[in-house]
């Protein structure tokens, strides 16, 4: 079923795959394991895979292996379905739903803390991503589209300051790079919203970047969604139009397309330790795990 490019040389790839699924969780339901709308996933300390299931509105931890390890509710969600899963460098999940707090869970599924502030003004909380500082980044669609950098004291659960980055328009799911760039998806909502592209935003935090929605000439972005980064520096989009999974260097320079088979409505994605991409596959109520380099160059 799968294939690999031996010209392709990515960041620290000897052999890009591709389509090459080794595994997947899940099925359709409301028991344990199961999922009805899977939109989010993030790796815990422990090495497992924390997934938020908006249509149970609950986080499910998963081994690798595939084996389930335990479900929380975190409750209501927005009529939006807005929201995602995060975690802290203390292993602390964080769960934005689509509101103006963010809730803290332990990783035994125990809510310690609901994070807002006068300080912190997101009203329509979507993507999470916890910066090496480990201070937050929060996408938001008030006026149009925001990104709010949120300094946070873990000991009293308390909100610091904010930064704030206007000009985005309808920000989605965002993720860090390791010189803490802040990648960010602009998605489109019924033709009513431009965007279809990627935004890089610098550590001045002002947009250096902007990714699509053509690339070459070949190549463009309908309905961008999940994005992540590997430890090579490589990141990944997903887009739930097309649904597929685009590969870039750090640079941006080289682009592969490394899924293009067998999913519906891919959204939150991420690198596995054992650097595999995981996919949340919404309308196939699965996540799927999927090998995408044969080796890393010494």
């Amino acid at each position: 079923m799968h294939q690999f490019n031996k010209e392709w040389k990515l960041s620290g790839i000897q052999r890009i795959f591709y389509n090459n699924l080794v595994g997947e969780l899940g099925g359709f339901g409301s028991e344990d394991g199961k999922f009805i709308w899977p939109t989010s996933v993030t790796n815990t300390l422990d090495g497992d895979l924390a997934i938020k299931d908006t249509g149970n509105h609950q986080i499910q931890i998963f081994s690798l292996e595939g084996h389930h390890k335990q479900t929380f509710s975190y409750g209501s969600e927005n009529t939006k379905c807005l929201g995602n899963v995060a975690c802290t460098n203390e292993g602390l999940l964080l769960v934005s739903n689509g509101s103006k707090g963010i809730k803290v869970f332990t990783k035994e599924g125990e809510m310690i803390h609901l994070l807002k502030s006068s300080k912190a003004d997101w009203k329509h909380s979507y993507g999470l991503a916890v910066m090496h500082s480990n201070s937050i980044a929060v996408t938001d669609w008030t006026d149009g589209g925001k990104v709010h950098i949120v300094c946070v004291d873990w000991r009293m659960n308390a909100v610091l300051k904010t930064n704030v980055v206007d000009g985005l328009q309808r920000p989605e799911y965002i993720a860090v790079t390791k010189d803490e760039d802040l990648l960010v998806t602009e998605g489109q909502l019924f033709g009513q919203h431009s965007g279809g592209c990627l935004k890089i935003i610098d550590n001045d935090r002002s947009i250096k970047k902007t990714i699509g929605p053509k690339y070459g000439h070949n190549f463009s972005f309908v309905n961008p969604s999940g994005v992540c980064v590997d430890g090579n520096g490589n990141f990944f989009i997903a887009d739930r139009w097309k649904n597929s999974i685009t590969m870039f260097n750090p640079n941006s320079s080289l682009m592969a397309t490394v899924v293009t088979h067998d999913l519906e409505g891919p959204s939150g994605i991420t690198i596995a330790n054992k650097d595999l991409l995981v996919v949340t596959d919404c309308y196939h109520h699965s996540v799927k795990l999927y090998k995408y380099k044969q080796g890393i160059l010494l």
